[in-house]
């Protein structure tokens, strides 16, 4: 009597990307892979790995990964990053928020980014050479200077900035034009602070910062 083996389970990706041509060839392309299960935007909690093309990244890019981590009810979610350029001070945010692998876009085609989002769910790992020795500049400079990247009460800097004009009474579309960021991050970054604090909105979030010294 023969007993057929377990198949695999399928891992869930959902896919970010700065331009239509690239998300749809994306798409296309994990739905013919093997082991992969395409889920809509709208499902991002539950994705295993959320892929995110960009020629740079931007902070519209950094929300999504941001969005990806505040959402996720996934525990092990990882993100993998294609991208051309990409910032010391964003790729250490970016790792973390759950990045994992960086492959240039330049360089990486389909059947490799394919491998490193399917290998990003069993542990794997990869980075260019530059971008992993300013990985470690950056957690140097942490070590050297932890107050410099958290202020009090657990805020980033730029939380802080955030912050500071809903104190100032600015709504979201002014603080967005002011820091020269889309609403969508401004809203980005207030859901991730609150739900990071455990702060129950904008309001309580400014009352807090206020309280621990950050404004």
């Amino acid at each position: 009597m023969t007993h057929k083996e377990k198949s695999p389970a399928l891992i869930s990706i959902v896919v970010r990307a700065a331009d239509p041509v690239s998300l749809q060839g994306a798409e296309v392309l994990l739905r013919r892979s093997e082991g992969a299960m395409l889920l809509p935007a709208d499902q991002l909690a539950r994705a295993d790995v959320v892929l995110v093309l960009a020629n740079e990244v931007t902070e519209d890019a950094m929300s999504w990964m941001e969005e990806a981590s505040a959402v996720s009810v996934n525990p092990e979610m990882r993100i993998v990053l294609v991208a051309d350029r990409i910032s010391r001070p964003r790729l250490a945010r970016a790792v973390r928020l759950g990045l994992v692998s960086v492959l240039p876009r330049a360089q990486a085609g389909f059947p490799e980014i394919t491998q490193a989002v399917l290998n990003s769910r069993a542990g794997g790992a990869q980075m260019p050479g530059e971008l992993l020795r300013s990985l470690i500049e950056e957690l140097r400079t942490l070590l050297r200077d932890p107050t410099g990247a958290i202020l009090p009460g657990g805020f980033e800097g730029r939380e802080v900035e955030v912050l500071r004009l809903l104190a100032e009474g600015l709504d979201t579309t002014e603080i967005a034009a002011r820091l020269n960021y889309s609403e969508r991050t401004i809203k980005n970054i207030i859901f991730a602070v609150t739900r990071r604090l455990n702060l129950r909105n904008r309001t309580h979030a400014v009352a807090y910062a206020m309280r621990v010294g950050a404004l």
